[in-house]
């Protein structure tokens, strides 16, 4: 096809001459709305020119050809995609690129004669780039198609007949592209305000075609809140011109909601507002999916509560103001939920967590913000009106009230809570009151649980103290300067030392040696405790021959384990693994745990005491009867040693009630076949009292304090003070 018969096919058209070309710019609002661009033209290319038969959203009605997008698609007479002009060489300096109206992505198709000659093309365009996909080329082309007909109608008006049969199949085509994008159109006459629905219209309101409701009846269908908002549009649209569209509800006869887009414009018949014409687009899909979008944004999957964004957000907004008004936040931490997943299986955890989720939210006060912040852990803000007072009165409560919950499970499993609130009243970051309330919900972990504890200056002096032992701690262990100290336990009846206790001291950068209890609080970091407990660990299995040469091949000798070591199955079969490889057996080693340990012990824990046990290791109770279960556990784990705490014999002197529960103590020992070790003995009327009651083992200072191996060997190597411990 030449180009003088592409020019003579639009001359002989009469194109320039249509009058009306309201139902061009209907097309061209079909297509802006289907594509979800701002821009849509009928571009009709000429010599020097392309104009516009139909437009939407600019006021533009003619541009050079040198500056045509659509002159390229003319060229190639295939639809024409530009993902980026800025990106395109040949684009890039383009003045509708550059200048308004800023043309980043275009789409193209090209509009034919009933001849097959290319008249111009049917476009959409967007201020950003990649707005259109490659699967839009085929809806725009059913607009382009109806485009072509009304072309042809145009063409063919001298014969009525004829253009009366294209303008029904005008208005099928049309019908069916409503159908197509649920999508339909509506007129109100400005003189009457007489109302007109297409098809698609009455199917997207639920209605069944016929009788066409009034404006006002019609204004009923949308929400209460938004009918004033649709009325002062359509004012303002017959008012001053200025064209609209929202996004609102609506409810069909049957109640059933639907999600609507409304788009509209006045139109204007020679020079005089005739109507306001627009579409309405059926995108509740759409807008379910949006809605499905941000819950999984803002959201906990499996709690439905607001998940750790969202709460971000909600305290970043509330600590800008916190100059205005105090912000006050809890962190909430499950105590005993690990070892409901340890036990009974995350599936189970998994319906705890939401069971204790939506108790959470029957619970929570009017104006708080609840966000599961992650595992087992709750985050709460609180509205500036609540005192401190009430803050604690409802955590109190709160706490209560799920330490209330029935026990799970054959092992009789309990969950309970524990709190760290923080409230600031000056501006600071989120991060800063969130440190705060971490800090104090440490705090209450410390203190025994199931407590609600405030964030305060003597918290962060501990956690000042707590990161300076931490410092000191890994700097001895990456120097290699953690070692082993051993102190003697005695049979009293023959004064043999039958075995040791290994504990951890470090060598200073000046050579003193410094006692774990210095450095106690970074032992409560687990990855520190684990990395100690293989240095002692190392240093047992090194010492451990000279020691049994020093005091007999059934010497024991005590190792303290950490909750840590042991809820890490391969930290089990590393110790297993090193004893075995060492000239020590198992029997020669004692596990030493606490009870504190044992209070929420699950599955794994249990597991791995009872590997140990099968393995033949002694498991020692440590600090016995300062606990809250101690006869339980005597049962429920494989106990076979108690020590019992340095406190109570340390009170005998004062407190009969402490001699009696030593007493108490060592005969239920030597009733259930237990080893029984007092600890902390300095005095020879302890001693005599201990042996009076017929205490067996002791261990402390009126024996020897804890020391290097060297000095063991130097101490317990002679013979005179071997004689004297026997005496």
């Amino acid at each position: 096809m030449t180009e003088s018969l592409r020019l003579d096919a639009i001359r002989s058209l009469g194109l320039d001459a249509v009058q009306n070309r309201d139902l061009f710019s209907r097309i061209t609002l079909l297509a802006s709305t289907m594509l979800g661009c701002p821009i849509a033209l009928l571009s009709v290319v000429e010599q020097e020119r392309q104009w516009f038969l139909g437009r939407t959203g600019t006021d533009l009605t003619e541009a050079p050809i040198s500056d045509s997008f659509c002159a390229v698609c003319i060229q190639s007479e295939q639809p024409r995609l530009i993902a980026d002009a800025r990106a395109d060489p040949r684009l890039a300096d383009n003045p509708l690129v550059t200048g308004a109206p800023f043309i980043r992505s275009y789409l193209g198709v090209p509009i034919r004669s009933d001849e097959g000659i290319v008249l111009g093309a049917l476009c959409c365009i967007a201020p950003e780039p990649d707005a259109f996909r490659p699967e839009q080329i085929a809806p725009l082309a059913m607009l382009a198609e109806m485009a072509e007909q009304s072309i042809a109608l145009h063409a063919r008006t001298r014969a009525l007949s004829t253009a009366n049969a294209a303008l029904r199949q005008q208005s099928r085509i049309f019908r069916q592209a409503e159908r197509a994008a649920n999508v339909g159109s509506w007129r109100v006459d400005i003189p009457g305000w007489q109302l007109s629905w297409s098809d698609q219209v009455y199917a997207i309101n639920g209605m069944i075609t016929g009788r066409v409701p009034s404006v006002a009846e019609a204004l009923g269908l949308y929400e209460p809140e938004d009918q004033a908002m649709v009325r002062k549009r359509l004012e303002e649209a017959v008012a001053d011109g200025a064209p609209f569209s929202f996004e609102t509800t609506i409810y069909r006869p049957d109640g059933e909601p639907r999600r609507i887009r409304v788009v509209g414009e006045r139109v204007d018949v020679e020079g005089k507002p005739e109507c306001v014409a627009g579409i309405i687009l059926d995108c509740t899909e759409e807008h379910l999916r949006n809605v499905a979008l941000k819950r999984a944004a803002e959201r906990d999957r499996l709690t439905g509560l607001y998940n750790r964004a969202s709460f971000d957000k909600r305290l970043a907004r509330a600590m800008r103001r916190a100059g205005e008004e105090p912000v006050t936040i809890a962190l909430l931490d499950l105590d005993g939920f690990k070892n409901v997943n340890d036990t009974l299986g995350h599936l189970v955890g998994d319906r705890v967590l939401e069971t204790i989720s939506s108790q959470l939210q029957l619970r929570t006060a009017t104006g708080v913000f609840l966000a599961r912040w992650g595992g087992d852990e709750f985050a709460l803000l609180f509205p500036p009106r609540m005192t401190r007072a009430e803050v604690a009165a409802f955590l109190d409560e709160l706490i209560a009230e799920l330490g209330e919950m029935p026990p799970l499970g054959s092992a009789m499993l309990r969950i309970g809570a524990t709190c760290g609130v923080a409230r600031m009243d000056c501006p600071a970051g989120s991060e800063e009151i969130m440190r705060r309330a971490d800090l104090a919900l440490y705090r209450g972990k410390e203190q025994g649980r199931g407590t609600v504890v405030f964030w305060d200056e003597q918290i962060e002096a501990r956690q000042s103290e707590r990161q300076h032992a931490i410092a000191r701690l890994s700097s001895a262990l990456n120097a290699g300067r953690a070692i082993a100290a051993y102190q003697p336990i005695i049979e009293l009846a023959t004064g043999r030392v039958v075995s040791v206790e290994a504990l951890l001291r470090l060598k200073d950068e000046d050579g003193r040696i410094i006692a774990a209890s210095e450095v106690f609080s970074a032992l409560l970091d687990p990855e520190l405790s684990r990395r100690v407990s293989r240095v002692m660990l190392d240093q047992v299995t090194a010492d451990g021959p000279a020691i049994l040469a020093l005091f007999g091949p059934e010497t024991r000798i005590g190792i303290n384990l950490s909750d840590a070591d042991l809820r890490r199955g391969d930290f089990v079969r590393h110790l297993i693994d090193v004893i075995d490889d060492s000239p020590l057996g198992p029997h020669n080693i004692s596990i030493e745990v606490t009870e504190t340990m044992l209070l929420d012990a699950g599955g794994h824990l249990r597991q791995s005491l009872s590997m140990l046990d099968d393995c033949g290791f002694t498991i020692c109770l440590d600090d016995f009867g300062t606990g809250f279960s101690s006869l339980t556990h005597l049962r429920a784990f494989p106990i076979h040693k108690v020590k019992i705490d340095r406190d109570f014999i340390a009170a005998i002197g004062q407190d009969h009630q402490a001699r009696l529960i030593i007493q108490a103590i060592v005969q239920m020992g030597h009733s259930l076949a237990l080893r029984v070790v007092v600890e902390g003995v300095e005095t020879e009327e302890q001693e005599t009292f201990l042996r009076a009651i017929g205490c067996r083992h002791v261990q402390g200072y009126r024996y020897g304090r804890p020391m290097l191996l060297d000095a063991l060997q130097a101490r317990f190597g002679d013979s005179d003070e071997a004689e004297r411990l026997r005496a």
